[in-house]
């Protein structure tokens, strides 16, 4: 009788020994923008929501400040699994192969405002860029949430009050080629830098400046270490979940579902914090000493106006800016 007992006992201690949270998924979540940005607060959102939806089965461990890597590293690791999701803008993907219609993100006043740009963003237009990105880098953006602050020239030397006001300043820009095509354009000198580099090439002038708005500027502290804002307002961005599309393909409808749904709660929350700091934005500069100018606008766009036809039919089709323009209420 004893060596029944033995064999119920030596099941029940594996039982025991088995944790409980076994079936629990964890997932890396990681942004390049700054703990405690309204962008965080979003991610934030995103991890609550999935984890109460999911019933605890899935936990978001959240990186900001480019804990586990800038936005290179990140879209990298997605690719090759070390890392599930991220926070970035649905153009960051741009430069990956397969992914490049997604550069027409940035370019200079292709949307009127930011309504125009969610509203476009999370139509059929971007999906079907969306779906072709995937399937060519193994990169999903599964959702668009979180409006960015309109980006400004936030520069040491001003004002800019037009185009040729920046000719030979060394700006900072994004690793993104439609970024270097754009500014050089105006004469600018290029300097492509991580968003962790800005503060201290700025503060060291090896840059003139950066075109950032309220969200990273005030953010990542850009406004310490320069003097002039010119609200130029030249591109409206968005935050986007990005996931692996390996990982992504691993998930059930049902979680899939769930994602989505965090996604939409998370931008409500990216934005309404976005929006109260951009009502703040302008008094956070004065009280730091910068001069605020609204440049020619008119001038700018002008000057601007012809650099899509750089990428029209090569890097996306033909015909694509007319669309997203038409799509605008």
């Amino acid at each position: 009788m004893l060596k029944p007992l033995m064999r119920a006992a030596a099941v029940a201690a594996l039982v025991v020994a088995v944790p409980a949270s076994a079936a629990t998924m964890n997932l890396r979540f990681g942004t390049p923008f700054v703990s405690g940005s309204n962008l965080h607060k979003g991610m934030e959102k995103f991890a609550e929501v999935v984890t109460a939806e999911s019933k605890g089965t899935i936990k978001m461990q959240v990186y900001t400040d480019s804990q586990i890597g800038d936005i290179q590293q990140l879209i990298a690791g997605m690719q090759l699994g070390t890392v599930d999701m991220a926070y970035l803008g649905p153009g960051n993907l741009g430069q990956v192969k397969g992914c490049g219609a997604l550069n027409i993100s940035y370019l200079p006043y292709l949307f009127k405002s930011k309504r125009s740009a969610e509203e476009v963003m999370n139509g059929p237009i971007y999906a079907d860029m969306f779906e072709q990105c995937a399937r060519a880098s193994g990169v999903r953006i599964f959702a668009v949430g979180g409006d960015r602050s309109p980006r400004a020239l936030v520069t040491t030397k001003g004002p800019i009050k037009k185009p040729e006001d920046l000719k030979d300043m060394r700006l900072r820009i994004p690793p993104i080629p439609i970024f270097r095509d754009v500014f050089e354009k105006i004469g600018v000198k290029v300097v492509p830098l991580g968003l962790n580099e800005v503060y201290m090439a700025l503060s060291r002038g090896q840059v003139d400046g950066q075109d950032n708005g309220f969200d990273l500027t005030l953010s990542f502290r850009f406004h310490e270490v320069s003097k002039h804002w010119s609200a130029t307002d030249h591109v409206y961005d968005m935050g986007a979940f990005h996931v692996s599309e390996r990982k992504w393909k691993t998930f059930t409808p049902e979680q899939q579902a769930i994602f989505k749904k965090a996604a939409v709660e998370a931008g409500k929350v990216a934005t309404q914090l976005g929006e109260e700091l951009d009502a703040k934005g302008l008094e956070e500069l004065k009280k730091a000493g910068i001069v605020y100018t609204v440049p020619d606008r008119a001038a700018f766009e002008k000057a601007w106006a012809d650099v899509y036809k750089n990428y029209e039919g090569t890097v996306w089709p033909d015909g694509l800016v007319a669309r997203i323009k038409a799509a605008q209420k």
